[in-house]
């Protein structure tokens, strides 16, 4: 029996596991759970400062919450599961100017290597999905 709790959520379902995977492309390193989000990497143990980090998670947590309440919900599915991470992106740029200057290089790189793998990547004909509707 599955359980469905913050930490499938933000990090375990299919789509939390395809950010999460492309974040320790990015940056060779990935939390497995809330806990170890926040007493490793907001604790300044993380691959970049926490500051910056926290600007990547609140982007990626706000997409997977709102992509999982359209499938458990309005039974609405995303038309790929990388449309996430496009999502995800989009919004980490626009919040980037919110950045000190140092974090807006930093954060970009970042951004530019997910897009760079999304670029190249081929999804298979199967969406996997672990949302029951509601």
């Amino acid at each position: 029996v599955a359980v469905y709790n913050i930490d499938h959520l933000l990090f375990k379902c299919h789509l939390a596991k395809l950010v999460w995977g492309l974040l320790v492309f990015s940056l060779d390193a990935c939390p497995r759970s809330l806990g170890d989000f926040t007493s490793t990497w907001l604790q300044g143990k993380g691959p970049m400062p926490s500051r910056l980090i926290v600007s990547f998670f609140e982007g990626f947590a706000w997409v997977l919450w709102t992509t999982r309440n359209k499938k458990a919900i309005e039974k609405s599915y995303p038309t790929s599961q990388t449309n996430v991470l496009y999502v995800s992106i989009s919004l980490m740029q626009r919040w980037s100017v919110l950045l000190k200057e140092k974090d807006k290089e930093h954060a970009t790189q970042v951004m530019l290597s997910i897009l760079g793998w999304l670029k190249n990547f081929r999804p298979s004909a199967f969406m996997a999905s672990d949302v029951f509707e509601i």
